[in-house]
């Protein structure tokens, strides 16, 4: 064990950082899903994969790369604590308050309104098979309709917004939340029939991710919390795991069978979580040699909002900016993808590296801070579900630039507020005509007539 912590002295570390977002959330008995420690965990316990270098396209980080990258944390976690600091300033709780039924929403209501997002999905589900000619899990050759040559327009909005559906009908399957029996029963066999679908229509990781991400996040808030432990006993299982293949790698290495089976069975998914951060490197220390991506004057971070309307397109095409799959800073041709940062830095340049965590933090506090009240809504959340899962995944790709978020974002907000139900009004007290009003002392006799005495 120590020389494995010789040979990767900077996985060590970071590790050692995730230890301790585990040990503070046991110790002071914190929500693991607050946003400092999601951020701290998934960067820390990510590029500390990265850096067991298996792959010799991931270097070790430039000085710039380091900058940012811790920056941008320390800056994410003084936004969250700000916030924190000013409810404990102000008296208000900041531990997660156990979950009850919302006063006056209509459930009935609410799982009705989700079975909108449900037939959108069932549509686009509909344009796959118009396409390959059936579920893609029962095609002949399913990678070639699974590349990023093959077009399915809108339908490709619609069919990966399964994930929308499992957190519309999760909320609505846990009891303490959802008093309705028959609806919550109803509710988790749609959960269980669109993670089906998902599957057999469009099996890509990326939806299935989310929608466990949004099971387990809602199981901590409307069930049980989950325990420190657990993540400890996964984060003891993957080191003795990570500890098995490096035996294998050093029995099986060389230019055998075995040892080219091997190295090809554990390339892909290193490959899957190192290219973001191998790219977002080669991005921002581009050798000379490398045209270099202009920057976008804070243009095109606002191209998630518009995606839909086709313009942010257009203009990125016209200013000659990369699309979706980042043209420019591929290390290594089709690992296209690259940290929220790059993103971020493009787009605001340095400034905005260390400014947009600070509020995004911040931002993601005070709704945390929403959940530590008695009776928190649905529509609460369900947003921090969403934001807080998207903030997990930032080490590999930015989801604020992504329209189909924006677009979840009005679905959650707009089937939330129809069926909160009316909200109760004080009606306000009648005032004398002609006269300013006074303080009253009120008296009631039995005829329930008022004898008012100023």
């Amino acid at each position: 064990m120590l020389s494995l912590l010789l040979d990767y002295p900077v996985s060590s570390v970071l590790f050692l950082v995730v230890l301790a977002c585990i040990a503070q959330a046991w110790y002071f008995k914190k929500d693991f899903f607050n946003p400092p420690t999601v951020y701290c965990f998934s960067q820390c316990v990510t590029l500390g994969i990265a850096y067991f270098q298996y792959n010799k396209t991931m270097t070790d980080f430039q000085l710039k790369t380091w900058l940012f990258w811790i920056g941008a944390m320390i800056a994410f976690c003084v936004g969250a604590y700000l916030a924190r600091l000013t409810a404990k300033t102000d008296g208000e709780p900041v531990r997660i308050a156990e979950a009850s039924v919302p006063d006056g929403y209509n459930w009935k209501l609410h799982v009705a309104l989700s079975f909108i997002p449900f037939a959108l999905f069932l549509l686009g589900i509909y344009g796959i098979v118009q396409k390959a000619g059936n579920l893609l899990l029962f095609t002949d050759n399913m990678s070639q309709w699974m590349r990023k040559e093959t077009d399915y327009g809108y339908y490709s909005v619609l069919f990966s917004s399964g994930p929308l559906c499992v957190l519309l009908f999760g909320a609505a399957a846990f009891s303490k939340f959802n008093p309705l029996k028959s609806f919550r029963w109803l509710s988790r066999f749609m959960v269980l029939l669109t993670i089906t679908l998902n599957l057999f229509a469009y099996p890509n990781r990326g939806t299935l991710f989310f929608s466990a991400g949004i099971l387990i996040i809602l199981f901590n808030y409307l069930r049980k919390r989950i325990p420190a432990s657990w993540i400890l006993v996964l984060l003891a299982l993957a080191a003795a795991g990570f500890i098995a293949i490096s035996s294998l790698r050093d029995q099986y290495e060389g230019s055998s069978v075995k040892g080219m089976a091997f190295k090809a069975m554990i390339d892909l998914p290193y490959k899957y979580v190192s290219n973001n951060y191998w790219n977002f490197d080669y991005a921002i220390n581009p050798p000379p040699d490398r045209e270099y991506h202009p920057h976008t004057y804070g243009i095109d971070f606002f191209f998630g909002m518009f995606e839909f309307f086709q313009v942010p397109g257009s203009f990125r095409y016209s200013m000659g900016w990369d699309g979706l799959f980042n043209e420019r800073i591929e290390k290594v041709h089709g690992l296209n993808t690259a940290s929220y940062l790059w993103e971020v830095y493009k787009d605001l340049y340095a400034p905005g590296v260390f400014l947009f965590p600070f509020f995004v933090g911040l931002i993601l506090a005070l709704m945390h801070l929403r959940l530590c009240r008695k009776g928190f809504t649905p529509r609460v959340l369900l947003l921090y579900t969403m934001l807080i899962y998207i903030i997990g995944w930032w080490f590999f790709t930015p989801g604020y630039k992504q329209g189909i978020y924006w677009a979840w974002g009005i679905f959650v907000f707009c089937i939330t507020t129809a069926s909160r139900g009316k909200m109760r009004r004080i009606a306000p007290a009648p005032e004398l005509e002609n006269e300013p009003p006074v303080l009253q002392e009120v008296s009631c006799e039995d005829k329930g007539q008022q004898q008012v005495s100023a």
